[in-house]
């Protein structure tokens, strides 16, 4: 997705289907040749339109979601560490501990995340839990999701989530559970209250759409400017003999297609 730039849909004279793939840049390679901003076509019979027309509706939702408008958010630049009594501390991991319930009982789970996030990384929420077993602490950042136990501590990249949830107890006395889903695996954290996984939950859901959105999401389409500069440049290399006809007229065709599109 992060490649593409528009997708539509046309019927050929035969009466096949062809789902038209646009990607962003002319050096993007299809079998082994650079598309030049032409179309990449996908061949469907006729019986599969409605499919085709579901799919096509499908992915431009998507694109449209991911050149959003992202709202304001936080100031996640991560902050340095500052030396106390105590050892190295950074104040995102002390605000995190402040809102969690009971911070007391993770003290030492706490103060090894003061020195395990990392310089480009910012610690977003924190939580009591316990996994397979073994208590410790899940902490996600910018860029990871974190679980700290006494004798190991385990990360998944925030790229590999897919989603998290949190199922409340469902009877008096039972426990909570923070799901993280990352194709195919489920991984499952329990607590005895999901108000600290609530929050988790919602940074998870954040640091997600940081990277979707402005980690990947590049311009939809080259500006004018941008296909001014290639066109100029095209023809002075024709001129200069280093383009052939062939080659020359496809790109050509190709930029065109570009500035209409």
């Amino acid at each position: 997705m992060a490649d593409l730039r528009r997708i539509a849909l046309a019927e050929m004279e035969d009466g096949r289907i062809a789902v038209l793939l646009y990607f962003r840049t002319p050096e993007f390679v299809v079998n082994g040749v650079a598309t030049q901003h032409h179309p990449v076509p996908v061949f469907l019979e006729p019986e599969l339109r409605e499919r085709a027309v579901e799919l096509v509706r499908a992915v431009q939702k998507e694109l449209l979601e991911a050149r959003r408008v992202v709202g304001v958010r936080p100031d996640f630049t991560p902050p340095a560490l500052v030396p106390s009594a105590n050892g190295p501390m950074r104040q995102d991991v002390t605000w995190a501990a402040q809102r969690m319930r009971f911070s007391g009982n993770m003290i030492r789970e706490i103060s090894a995340l003061q020195t395990l996030a990392r310089a480009d990384e910012y610690v977003m929420e924190i939580a009591q839990s316990a996994y397979g077993g073994a208590p410790g602490l899940v902490a996600i950042t910018t860029l990871r999701f974190l679980f700290i136990g006494a004798d190991s501590v385990s990360e998944l990249p925030v790229a590999a989530i897919d989603r998290a949830e949190v199922v409340d107890p469902p009877a008096p006395g039972a426990v909570a559970t923070l799901k993280i889903h990352a194709y195919p695996d489920v991984l499952e954290f329990i607590d005895w209250a999901p108000v600290d996984f609530a929050r988790v939950a919602t940074a998870v859901r954040l640091a997600c759409e940081i990277q979707q959105v402005d980690g990947s999401i590049a311009p939809s389409r080259p500006s004018t400017a941008d296909l001014l500069t290639e066109w100029q440049l095209l023809v002075e290399r024709r001129r200069l003999g280093m383009v052939e006809d062939d080659a020359f007229q496809r790109q050509a065709i190709g930029i065109m297609i570009a500035t209409a599109g």
